[in-house]
């Protein structure tokens, strides 16, 4: 299935039935906005997305099943365009996610962010690879991992050589429930050229007792307390458009999902 992306906001809903492979293609000069959901048990989903020159995408993919999922995303983006793709996994169903962005051609930008509730299996595999110079590509993935979730998340900036002054830069946070889970968080450069700017920065533990006790104290219960320090973590996710309606959805989905609503 190939969908032509168009400017300004749209929504798409994916499901097995009518799509296993999925084309995004932003002509140039386009400036949009794409919320794709998805739901049911995808043995593949595959996503791909053009980015044509001097063009914007906002691209959140969005998994509201129960059910497991192994998702493809493959993204290129050209000359002064930019993809921000974000995975929104607040679902309790399995994940399995591999996504490569290529940065083909120069001022080429990609944000890659993810925001996942994990309280089953969730597993990550993220790569941006700076083709050519003056590229730039940022990565944000913020998880809360719950009691018997399993969390990984390898990410991965790749700069080759001749790709002289371009940027890679990556932050992980990681708030973990419970002794009884498992999370994983694999941060890599792979640099080959000089003239370049990369980090990474990482961040994973439990809340804070003392600030749980202070909130406490204020009358809250403990659920609410761990979901008023936890909601922290996840709504930067809400961010991502500009649309009123959507992110205040997202703010309360998140808010149900870390217990400060019933």
């Amino acid at each position: 299935m190939e969908y032509s992306v168009r400017s300004g906001f749209e929504t798409l809903a994916l499901s097995p039935r009518n799509t296993e492979k999925l084309k995004l293609v932003v002509d140039e000069r386009i400036n949009a906005s794409l919320l794709v959901t998805y739901s049911g048990t995808w043995e593949s989903l595959q996503v791909e997305v053009i980015v044509s020159p001097y063009s914007s995408l906002t691209l959140m993919l969005k998994n509201e099943g129960s059910e497991d999922v192994v998702l493809q995303v493959g993204g290129s983006v050209y000359r002064d365009a930019s993809l921000t793709l974000a995975l929104c996994e607040l679902n309790a169903g399995n994940t399995q996610a591999e996504v490569t962005l290529d940065l083909c051609e120069e001022g080429a930008f990609a944000m890659l962010r993810s925001a996942c509730i994990a309280a089953s299996r969730k597993q990550f595999h993220m790569q941006c690879n700076h083709l050519r110079a003056h590229t730039e590509g940022l990565m944000e993935n913020y998880a809360v991992v719950e009691e018997g979730g399993q969390y990984c998340m390898e990410a991965t900036g790749k700069i080759i050589k001749g790709a002289r002054e371009s940027n890679s830069h990556q932050k992980t946070r990681v708030l973990t429930m419970s002794e009884q889970q498992s999370s994983e968080v694999v941060p890599v450069l792979l640099i080959d050229e000089n003239d370049v700017k990369a980090s990474h920065a990482t961040t994973l533990g439990q809340p804070d007792e003392n600030q749980l006790y202070y909130l406490q104290t204020r009358g809250l219960s403990r659920r609410q307390a761990l979901g008023l320090l936890t909601v922290g973590y996840i709504m930067p996710i809400t961010e991502l458009f500009e649309e009123e309606d959507i992110r205040t959805a997202l703010k309360d989905e998140i808010e149900m999902k870390v217990g400060l609503h019933a």
